[in-house]
C-alpha cells in the first residue's frame, strides 16, 4: 500500500510539472465542411457565404503529435472570424502549437491566429502574422517590422508562448520537430497596449481570423494540428514526456517503441495512471515494444519514473 501511495504521490507531481492540454483540435471532420459545426463560434464576418472557415486536406510535418490526423483550416476568405474556447487561464504560461503553410502572397500583411477572453468579442492577444508576400510570420498588435523567413507551400510548426508574469508573447517557427523549448524565440512583443488597450487578464479561447481588403482575402494559410497547453511538454505528449529531474528515467516513445536512456536496471514496470502494475518488460539495447491499448502509464526502474502516453 505505501508503494503505490508514493507511485501514486509521483504521479500526481508529474502531472502538475508536465501542465495541463487544454485543447486538440485536428480539424478531423469531413472534407469541404464548416468548422462552426465543430464548436468554433463566429466573433465577426456573422451572415457572409460560407460563414464558416471551410475544412481541407490536413497538414504533415514529421515527429508532430497532430500530423496527417484529419483535415486542416482553411484560412483563405475574407470573413468567419471564428474562436475556440478553453479553460480560462489567469496566471502562468499558456502556449499553442499549429502547423501552418502559407499558399501565395496576400493583398496585405494580415494576422491570421490569436489568443482572446473567454468571451472573446473584438479583444484580441498574440497575434500571428504572415507578410504580404506570403514568405515571412510575425508577431504584434500591429504589422510587425521583421518577419521570419518562411517558403511559400512548405509546411512549418510553430509555437506562440504568452507569459503572464512578464506579459510577453514569444514566437517560435520550426522547419523540425524541436526536441526541447529554444531559449529564444525568432519574435517577442510585450503585450501592454494593444489596438484594444487592454493587457489580457482572462486567456480563454483561441482564434482564426480572415481580414480583408474590399472583396480580396489578406491572407492563404493552411492552419492544422492546433494544440493549447499550459506547458511545452504538454503540446507534445506522444514524445516529450518526463520533466527534469534526477528521479525521472528518459524516455523517449515513438509509437509504441519506448527507449530508455538511463535506466538503472534492464528491466522497467509499467504502471496504470491508477497505480496498479500491468508488466515488466525486458529493455533490449535501452528499448521494447509496449503491448498497451490507449491511456496514461508510468514506467519506472528503481526509484527512477516517467509518464509516458500511448495514443493509439
Amino acid at each position: 500500500m505505501k508503494k503505490i501511495t508514493l507511485l501514486l504521490s509521483f504521479i500526481a507531481c508529474v502531472m502538475v510539472a508536465q501542465g495541463q492540454r487544454l485543447l486538440t483540435e485536428d480539424f478531423d471532420y469531413t472534407i469541404g465542411s464548416g468548422i462552426k459545426a465543430a464548436g468554433w463560434l463566429i466573433h465577426g464576418g456573422a451572415g457572409a457565404t460560407p460563414d464558416s472557415i471551410l475544412v481541407v486536406s490536413g497538414l504533415t510535418f514529421s515527429g508532430y503529435p497532430g500530423s496527417g490526423i484529419g483535415g486542416a483550416a482553411s484560412v483563405t476568405g475574407k470573413f468567419a472570424d471564428q474562436n475556440k474556447t478553453i479553460t480560462s487561464q489567469t496566471s502562468g504560461t499558456v502556449y499553442a502549437s499549429f502547423m501552418v503553410k502559407s499558399l501565395a502572397s496576400n493583398a496585405a500583411a494580415s494576422y491570421f491566429l490569436h489568443f482572446g477572453p473567454t468571451v472573446i468579442g473584438t479583444t484580441f492577444f498574440s497575434r500571428v502574422w504572415v507578410n504580404i508576400t506570403g514568405n515571412g510570420l510575425g508577431l504584434g498588435d500591429t504589422a510587425p517590422s521583421n518577419y521570419t523567413p518562411i517558403t511559400i507551400n512548405s509546411t512549418y510548426l510553430v509555437v506562440l508562448k504568452y507569459d503572464f508574469a512578464s506579459k510577453t508573447n514569444s514566437l517560435y517557427v520550426f522547419e523540425t520537430m524541436p526536441a526541447s523549448e529554444p531559449t529564444t524565440p525568432q519574435a517577442t512583443f510585450l503585450e501592454i497596449k494593444g489596438p484594444a488597450a487592454a493587457t489580457p487578464t482572462d486567456l480563454g479561447s483561441i482564434a482564426l481570423r480572415q481580414g480583408q481588403t474590399t472583396s480580396v482575402a489578406n491572407q492563404n494559410v493552411i492552419v492544422d494540428g492546433i494544440r493549447v497547453a499550459t506547458s511545452w511538454a504538454a503540446l507534445f505528449t506522444s514524445t516529450g514526456l518526463n520533466t527534469p529531474s534526477a528521479n525521472n528515467l528518459e524516455v523517449n516513445l515513438v509509437g509504441k517503441k519506448l527507449t530508455v536512456t538511463n535506466s538503472p536496471t534492464s528491466k522497467v514496470e509499467i504502471f496504470s495512471a491508477l497505480g496498479a502494475k500491468i508488466q515488466t518488460v525486458e529493455l533490449v539495447n535501452g528499448s521494447a515494444n509496449l503491448d498497451l491499448s490507449k491511456g496514461l502509464y508510468i514506467v519506472r526502474a528503481g526509484k527512477k519514473a516517467a509518464k509516458i502516453m500511448i495514443q493509439k
